[in-house]
């Protein structure tokens, strides 16, 4: 059953409401800006998306250390700082402004996607954890690529779920899909696990009632609209790396960390030294391409080789994705290169990190029968997304960084049986544009 239309004094509230969350969501990320007093620290990806940004915006291309060109770190992060740069000076803080409103953007994007498959009240709630969660706040402050991707990532989801909710007798606006596509072509750019996106879509499509023919269609409009945005880049690093490179050369590296005799699940003492630093007769081009194709190709075999290993790592993997919330703290610190607070306060904050990530994932835990869902498409998106980011680490390696953008899809879903708490279940929580699909289990 529908709810009843809310009255303009709901919706004054619900959109007053809204923009406190989003005003403090903004003032908590500048606040830590200035608390912080971050700046790039060499050898680290941090200082590389920056200095890469700043060769960009002085018209030197995306070269390395060394100036030569470079295909290593996926440019799309680098691209946007480098925007920023060119209209108002290349200073840290801008980035760090870019990071602010991106991250605010994001609370907003959380609202509107838990408005169409929840409902008001969780909608403000799951807005409300993502706009306070510390270490989403942390990762303001520092020039890595985590608070841009998934603001990118959920901006195509929020596309693909107004797409789904607005077909009509099986037709579609495959121009929603094309720029959906286009959007999830950004976002792969910034962080290359979003490229094989459009496979979770495959399951939600079906439970929105997409015939084959429909999903087919779908996928075929989200891979154009990636590939116009994408094949550029291959193209041009097909010229400069003198080899195909789809998006960046550090894949097989990070497949190597994963899959070598040493392999930890995480990223290791050294990480990929011994692949980088190889093959010395080469120029800084030959090296990283050697390294990336080398890289997989040791790695395969070592996972052919090696089977019982192979079968452990997964479970250590999936140990150190999620384990603990301390890294966006930790990268402001430069993990250990530049400490700013006193040791009281830094154990507060990451006291507090990881305090706030297990409540959250508490909730979640005892409110499954609540988000858990095979048969609604939205809530099967959403879990959807969460296995598909999962098992692309349990590929590669983890570490607790790399599950940044899946905290608000965790808001999201623990935002369910909050508002029940709160509320108990009124028709509310019904989506105030719900699809036509088969009753959640």
């Amino acid at each position: 059953m529908r709810s009843a239309p809310l009255p303009f004094a709901g919706l004054r509230t619900r959109a007053g409401t809204l923009t406190l969350i989003l005003a403090l969501s903004f003032t908590v990320r500048i606040l830590w800006i200035a608390i912080s007093q971050w700046q790039p620290t060499p050898d680290d990806d941090a200082y590389r998306y920056d200095m890469a940004a700043r060769s960009l915006a002085g018209g030197l291309g995306y070269i390395h250390l060394t100036g030569d060109p470079t295909a290593f770190w996926p440019p799309g992060y680098s691209l946007l700082l480098a925007g920023g740069y060119l209209l108002f000076g290349q200073h840290i803080e801008v980035a760090q402004t870019i990071n602010a409103l991106l991250g605010t953007a994001t609370v907003g994007l959380v609202y509107l996607i838990g408005l169409r498959l929840f409902g008001t009240r969780p909608a403000l709630i799951a807005a409300a954890i993502t706009a306070l969660f510390p270490s989403l706040i942390f990762f303001t402050a520092v020039t890595t690529s985590e608070v841009a991707f998934t603001f990118f990532a959920l901006l195509g989801v929020l596309m693909l779920i107004i797409e789904a909710q607005s077909l009509r007798d099986g037709r579609r606006d495959l121009r929603w899909l094309l720029a959906a596509g286009a959007v999830l072509g950004f976002a792969s750019l910034i962080r290359g696990q979003a490229l094989l996106l459009p496979l979770v879509l495959i399951p939600f499509w079906w439970r929105c009632r997409i015939d084959r023919s429909g999903i087919a269609d779908g996928v075929v409009a989200l891979a154009l609209g990636m590939a116009l945005i994408v094949a550029p880049w291959s193209i041009r690093n097909s010229i400069e790396m003198r080899a195909p490179v789809l998006i960046s050369t550090n894949a097989g590296i990070d497949f190597w960390i994963g899959h070598h005799e040493s392999a930890r699940g995480d990223y290791g003492p050294t990480g990929g030294d011994e692949l980088v630093f190889s093959h010395p007769e080469l120029d800084s081009v030959g090296r990283e391409v050697r390294a990336n194709n080398e890289g997989f190709r040791k790695g395969v075999t070592y996972a052919l080789s090696h089977p019982r290993e192979e079968l452990a790592l997964p479970f250590k993997k999936l140990f150190w994705l999620y384990y603990n919330d301390e890294e966006g703290l930790r990268w402001n610190e430069g993990h250990g290169g530049q400490e700013f607070l006193s040791a009281p306060t830094r154990d507060f904050l990451l006291t507090l990190s990881n305090v706030y990530y297990f409540t959250i994932a508490g909730v979640l835990l005892l409110g499954v029968p609540l988000w858990f869902s095979l048969r609604d498409p939205g809530r099967l998106l959403l879990i959807s997304l969460v296995l598909y980011w999962t098992a692309v680490h349990l590929v590669f390696f983890g570490d607790p960084r790399f599950h940044a953008p899946m905290m608000p899809i965790a808001a999201l879903l623990a935002a369910l049986p909050l508002a029940a708490l709160r509320f108990g279940l009124p028709e509310e929580a019904v989506p105030e544009e719900p699809f036509e699909a088969q009753p959640a289990v």
